[in-house]
């Protein structure tokens, strides 16, 4: 209506798997309706030629049902595709709301923690805050069989007996790296920030010593014991600060996507 307007003056922060969600949006909206839209167009090609061959012997409808049938394969075996996508999509977000809620009740204590930060084709899944240091936290949340436990042999992460190499690990220092060049340049301080990589509902084993320093890897659970158990390194100003730039910083990247 005229004269009308949001009476929101900001975005929001973002919620815990926001990425995912969009990502499956994107899925069901393009990929999953333009391959719906293939297939259905030739069997309706098919059907046409079909009914013209009952009226007119000059027609031929078994080319283009060969065709049509190619079509509807190609297009079932690509939804099949989207399907898993969309399955493990839901299953990382279900992975970082679940993390999310546990990292939620560390406001309690005074901590500042904000989710699904979004960079330049990549996002932060959760941020803590706090005079014990700042955390960038990576989910990573795979399907498990009973007994499974994530184990280490030397820098690599073992899932359920089976090596997955050291992505994850690297991933999460890059993501720690990003974020405290972020804040340096936001507040003008050298701020410290730790990588945390968690598997949900997985038992993780003991990190070697030379993976702790680099990376936690842990249970999610594990977590707010890890933190409190570090020594306070940033005064609560400085906290304050970082958390104010990095508030700003996603409601001005919202504001640049909408």
């Amino acid at each position: 209506m005229k004269g009308k307007y949001s009476p929101l003056k900001e975005k929001p922060l973002r919620v815990p798997g926001q990425s995912a969600d969009e990502a499956i949006e994107n899925l069901i909206a393009d990929d999953q309706t333009k391959y719906v839209a293939y297939g259905s167009t030739f069997i309706v090609f098919a059907i046409y030629e079909w009914v013209r061959s009952l009226t007119a012997d000059t027609f031929h409808p078994i080319l283009i049902s060969i065709v049509a049938g190619i079509a509807v394969f190609y297009s079932v075996f690509r939804l099949r595709q989207i399907r898993d996508k969309i399955r493990n999509f839901k299953m990382g977000r279900d992975g970082e709301r679940t993390v999310a809620e546990i990292l939620d009740e560390l406001r309690e204590h005074g901590y500042a923690v904000l989710h699904d930060i979004v960079g330049d084709g990549f996002n932060v899944d959760h941020v803590v805050l706090s005079s014990h240091g700042i955390f960038t936290i990576e989910t990573k949340t795979r399907s498990k069989s009973d007994g499974s436990q994530i184990g280490f042999a030397g820098d690599n992460i073992i899932i359920g007996g089976r090596a997955s190499g050291n992505d994850a690990i690297i991933q999460s220092e890059a993501e720690a790296k990003w974020l405290r060049d972020l804040l340096t340049a936001t507040t003008g301080k050298r701020l410290p920030v730790k990588p945390v990589l968690v598997f949900p509902g997985w038992f993780v084993e003991p990190m070697p010593k030379a993976i702790k320093e680099r990376v936690w890897v842990l249970n999610p659970k594990a977590v707010p014991s890890f933190i409190a158990g570090e020594s306070v390194q940033i005064a609560d100003a400085d906290v304050h600060l970082a958390t104010f730039h990095l508030s700003r910083y996603v409601r001005i990247r919202g504001q640049e996507t909408a």
